[in-house]
């Protein structure tokens, strides 16, 4: 199950409430009240959550939906109420903070099933890329690209948005994991496919101004990865960091980091040169 093709028909939606915001004399939702007002938006939805958390540019909410989630063999998935439960999440979302005067800039969605206890969805996005897509200036393959979606499974511990979010999300983590997500995606299609070699997950992290992503690429036969592939894996990697990072138009980094733990190979590319490759 590809959960990013799952989600394509909802998280487009949403449009529609854009272009309602700007009417009447001021926010619908106003600020002060804006923890209320996710609330009430979801309950009305048959959703209360269990818990809202306004930061000053973050807005984060937990969800238990039955059957969102299942569980097969030990595999954490979908359930058959996705669908359902997050169009109901993700358009109360939308009405709400696109029609707010608070400078929200991310939403984070944490939804668990009691069905299946220990396995959580989170999803995150950015505001901007919302309203970018309904004014059509993004496609539905690439808004999809710009969101964020991780299934874990924790076990017994719960999880609370006060231990799972210690602070709001900021624009390099948000790239970092978009980008990692990204960058697997495109292995997997361009030399796992084709059987060059097996991707496992690409993780990715910003610290000291400087992107770093650890990519999991191993050989498919007995043989050890050749040279080609290796320099394959990093072209890639980087056409496609520079891409993303030039539409965003973020340039407050110094440097980034390609790690290919299998081989020790660490590629090291400044700011200035990553233009090179867009």
């Amino acid at each position: 199950m590809n959960l990013l093709l799952r989600a394509l028909g909802i998280l487009c939606c949403g449009g529609s409430l854009l272009a309602a915001a700007g009417c009447g004399s001021g926010p619908t939702y106003p600020k002060a009240r804006l923890s209320d007002a996710v609330t009430s938006v979801l309950t009305s939805e048959g959703i209360a959550p269990t818990a809202v958390r306004v930061l000053e540019h973050t807005v984060a909410v937990q969800l238990i939906y039955p059957d969102a989630l299942s569980q097969t063999g030990g595999h954490i998935n979908v359930g058959p109420a996705f669908d359902e439960a997050t169009r109901k999440i993700i358009t109360s979302l939308h009405r709400v903070l696109l029609s707010t005067d608070a400078d929200v800039r991310f939403y984070v969605v944490l939804l668990s099933d009691p069905n299946t206890p220990g396995a959580y969805l989170t999803i995150v996005r950015y505001l901007d890329d919302i309203r970018r897509a309904n004014a059509n200036m993004l496609d539905t393959p690439e808004i999809i690209a710009r969101t964020v979606f991780e299934l874990n499974a924790v076990g017994p511990a719960k999880i609370t948005l006060d231990s799972y979010l210690p602070h709001e999300v900021r624009l390099e983590e948000f790239l970092s994991w978009q980008l990692a997500r990204r960058i697997q995606r495109q292995l997997i299609e361009q030399v796992q496919q084709p059987g060059l070699a097996t991707i496992g997950a690409c993780a990715g992290r910003f610290q000291n101004r400087e992107f770093a992503f650890t990519l999991d690429v191993a050989p498919s036969t007995g043989a050890p990865l050749d040279e080609a592939t290796i320099q394959q894996v990093f072209q890639m990697a980087t056409n496609e960091i520079a891409k993303v990072l030039g539409s965003y138009r973020f340039d407050s980094f110094d440097q980034v980091r390609l790690i290919h733990p299998l081989t020790g190979r660490n590629f090291v590319l400044p700011k200035a040169r990553l233009g090179l490759f867009r």
